[in-house]
């Protein structure tokens, strides 16, 4: 499954309603704490008692003539390395989630070894590189203790379906009906997990948690059952050799879904591009159809050209990716920024008025305004920002929002920087020059 790990996460506070509403680091609250030590607990209880009462079914043994004790646990190590050489590749986008793909070798390994090869594979193989460097060692061991826990669950509820839908249907569609079943379990329980866990560390409500595993995450889940189906059918019919071929071809979709990823990044700073704010920007109308509020943010850094002309190209680029590490760690996980020309950026988040949209402005500007070393100097930075409130009036198309934010951007500067907010009417009515801001930089 995508993973969340990758993020960096801060926590929202201060609103007049009660709700939080502003982006805030905070230390690990009480009751983080205890949600996380009860999961890892749990988890590792649940592994212990399957490993110790479950037996390893036979059928995983890596060479099928020989299902000696030895061949059983070469067999679940098989499914181990497997899942690692998806999970131990290198991070790209510094940090942002892409596609792992753990659940293919979980189902695979529970279908063909039951519960506690599901599990061990889940503890051992979903280990990324980017949770080692990015993660607390206690998130690292709860998100690993979860799955295995999962996997344990989802290998017993695979299991019975399997013997029960043996008995009407044929024996590969009961594999089938098994893997959807142990995959939904799996799924299930780390993704609502996962939500429990955003919805403390951020102050969420459990709902807009839940908004974050989205239709493409649930799309992803259908194509790895399959996936998982697959390799454990072509394990246990042709061999092993047979499933890393199979694996083999996961690992090119992996490369073309990354592909993708990255075409809608920025490679300087490792934010979204145009194109990938416009998607945002889509996805923010439509929650405005449905009387959510959002807000898009155009930021532009004031005297941006004088850093370049006074110490070199080498070091704006140096302070473009400090502001936007600075952009990254104010934003919450399911808002989004984006550099979108020269030193020009755009976030996208949710905000439930006018009053929490400055507030947030205030504190992004302010944090992007702090002084930052380039090539041994310390160099003064500022921005000005041009906000627009994405409503039931607001315009509907995204290059129609980044022009009047551009333009309210524009007023800030020309008034000697700060923070504009364009009206709802007048974004609505006012007619779209037909420039295309945002492609150079303006200093």
């Amino acid at each position: 499954m995508p993973s969340i790990d990758g993020f960096r996460r801060r926590a929202r506070r201060g609103s007049t309603s009660g709700r939080p509403l502003l982006v805030h680091s905070r230390r690990l609250s009480t009751a983080l704490a205890w949600w996380t030590a009860l999961s890892i607990l749990g988890g590792i209880a649940v592994l212990m008692w399957a490993t110790v009462a479950l037996p390893v079914a036979s059928a995983i043994a890596i060479d099928p003539s020989a299902t000696s004790p030895l061949s059983i646990r070469a067999g679940v190590l098989f499914w181990i390395v497997l899942g690692l050489g998806g999970s131990l590749r290198p991070a790209s986008l510094e940090g942002h989630a892409v596609l792992t793909m753990h659940l293919p070798f979980i189902v695979a390994a529970m279908l063909l070894g039951g519960p506690v090869a599901g599990g061990w594979v889940a503890f051992i193989a979903t280990i990324e590189l980017r949770e080692l460097r990015e993660v607390p060692w206690y998130g690292t061991l709860t998100n690993h203790a979860v799955h295995a826990s999962a996997a344990v669950l989802g290998g017993l509820a695979a299991v019975g379906v399997r013997d029960v839908a043996a008995t009407v249907v044929a024996p590969q569609a009961a594999v089938l009906g098994a893997a959807v079943a142990g995959a939904l379990i799996v799924a299930g329980l780390t993704i609502g997990h996962a939500a429990v866990t955003v919805a403390l560390r951020e102050r969420l409500e459990v709902g807009e948690a839940l908004a974050l595993f989205g239709s493409a995450w649930q799309r992803t889940m259908v194509a790895e059952i399959v996936l998982a189906w697959m390799l454990a059918f072509a394990y246990a019919a042709l061999g092993w050799w047979a499933a890393l071929a199979s694996a083999v071809l996961a690992v090119f979709v992996w490369e073309a879904h990354e592909g993708r990823e990255r075409a809608s990044h920025d490679e300087m700073t490792g934010l979204l591009n145009r194109h990938g704010v416009a998607v945002q920007l889509r996805r923010a109308v439509s929650r405005a159809r449905g009387g959510s509020v959002s807000l898009l943010i155009a930021l532009d850094l004031d005297g941006f050209k004088a850093i370049n002309d006074t110490y070199g190209h080498e070091a704006g680029d140096e302070a473009l990716r400090v502001v936007g590490k600075r952009l990254r760690e104010e934003i919450r996980i399911g808002d989004a920024a984006a550099r979108i020309g020269g030193d020009e950026f755009a976030l996208v988040l949710c905000v439930p008025g006018e009053a929490a949209a400055l507030a947030f402005a205030e504190r992004i500007r302010a944090a992007v305004g702090k002084d930052v070393t380039v090539s041994g100097h310390e160099v003064a930075l500022s921005a000005s920002l041009g906000l627009v409130l994405i409503d039931e009036c607001a315009p509907r198309s995204p290059r129609d929002l980044l022009v009047h934010a551009d333009l309210a951007m524009y007023e800030a500067k020309r008034a000697g920087g700060g923070i504009r907010l364009a009206a709802c009417a007048a974004a609505s009515q006012t007619q779209v020059p037909r420039a295309d801001f945002g492609g150079a930089s303006r200093g």
